[in-house]
């Protein structure tokens, strides 16, 4: 039995315990609201509390499914998704946030209890708040407990599949004057499967075809979880084969998804996959090497081998999934790398001078153009999602790159 499995395995149990304990958690809190309340009556009160058992676990079906069966590869009907996925996605994304909040105000009740008691002036301490601003307060707390559940509902149902034409310059210095006309659109982590199917694939074909680009590039991640769910995802990119080359490299998913078989269904297509390779285009009598490597989690990058044979003193791109491998790309005569896997972090938190995101923890390239002298890196947050499929100020982006 490999390492690897053994951390898989518990990695499945601690995320069952935690996902049992904190939802066992949640349904007694509400069940203890429900009989403390005088509003309602006594004999609705145990019907009430069957309701709350029966709704999580309605809100766990899809859990339970991927548990018992498998990862769905592809969407279920759009009913099924509406009724059964999106509820619990809702749900799934929000409930852990929504016990921090609740422990958070028993800590402050704690907290209060313990200085009023110390107090010598606890009838000044309780009449320091007049009745409307303790209410404002309950209104504030029960408003802040349920955010998480309007926060996610937005991120799924809106911001996930807002995709966005980024416009990004790069400039390289003295490069020829028609070079400065390549027009390139880069898009990464597609995640083709359960919340990446045709009519989200649809929407971002249509808007790299509205660019008229001269080259498509694909910084790896075509799959979620099967090899097989990349089927939708390439009807979308034969279309648009038809009107421009496509190159790209493998990311760590797709290796999970079979990457000798999606290798092949690309190629056949007619989109060529670097793996520690290279090609050389020409664009209007200039060459430019294009270049790619293998994913650093999952495989071996080759620097070295991808560059072997070309002239690095023409205009050199270099594809890699993973941003972190810019920290050896620069070493190298490489003009500019574009990287995708961080998803930009899929969820930000915006403050003033400050971004708080998920992939600051992997990573110090995050999202967007990065410059260690003349050696560029850009960062695209993709077009899918992985885990949970919520974006929150990272919309999905179709990056737009051009030089001057």
């Amino acid at each position: 039995m490999s390492g690897r499995f053994i951390y898989f395995i518990l990695f499945l149990i601690t995320m069952f315990t935690v996902i049992v304990t904190v939802q066992w958690y949640l349904g007694k809190r509400v069940i203890k609201f429900i009989y403390n309340s005088k509003k309602i009556r006594k004999e609705i009160k145990k019907n009430l509390k069957i309701f709350v058992i029966c709704l999580l676990i309605y809100l766990n079906i899809p859990l339970l499914y991927t548990f018992a069966v498998n990862i769905p590869s592809k969407p279920f009907s759009s009913f099924t998704m509406a009724v059964v996925v999106y509820p619990y996605v809702i749900w799934g994304s929000s409930y852990v946030f929504i016990f921090v909040i609740l422990k958070f105000f028993d800590l402050l009740k704690f907290l209060g209890t313990k200085i009023k008691r110390n107090s010598s002036k606890k009838s000044e301490v309780e009449n320091t708040f007049s009745s409307g601003r303790r209410q404002f307060l309950q209104i504030a707390g029960k408003s802040a407990i349920l955010s998480p559940l309007f926060i996610s509902s937005y991120g799924v149902l809106f911001e996930r599949d807002n995709f966005i034409v980024k416009e990004e310059k790069i400039n390289l210095g003295n490069i020829p004057e028609r070079l400065k006309e390549m027009k390139i659109v880069q898009i990464s982590d597609i995640h083709s499967g359960i919340f990446m199917g045709k009519k989200e694939i649809s929407k971002w074909v249509n808007l790299i075809y509205s660019q008229k680009p001269d080259i498509l590039l694909i910084t790896g991640d075509f799959v979620a979880t099967s090899k097989d769910s990349v089927d939708s995802c390439i009807e979308g990119l034969r279309f648009l084969r038809s009107y421009m080359p496509i190159y790209c490299c493998l990311g760590n998913h797709d290796y999970w998804g079979n990457e000798i078989e999606l290798t092949k269904k690309l190629t056949k297509e007619g989109v060529k996959v670097f793996r520690n390779s290279s090609e050389v285009i020409d664009f209007k009598g200039y060459n430019v090497n294009l270049c790619g490597v293998e994913d650093m989690r999952m495989s071996s990058p080759d620097i070295e081998n991808a560059l072997k044979g070309l002239d690095t003193q023409k205009l050199t791109i270099l594809l890699s999934h993973n941003p972190n491998f810019f920290d050896d790309a620069k070493k190298y005569d490489i003009d500019l790398t574009l990287a995708g896997h961080t998803h930009g972090g899929q969820i930000n938190i915006n403050l003033p001078g400050i971004t708080i995101s998920p992939a600051q923890l992997i990573t110090k390239y995050i999202r967007g153009k990065y410059r260690d002298d003349r050696k560029f890196l850009y960062v695209t947050p993709g077009v899918g999602t992985i885990g949970f499929p919520l974006r929150i100020n990272v919309p999905p982006e179709i990056s737009v790159i051009k030089f001057i």
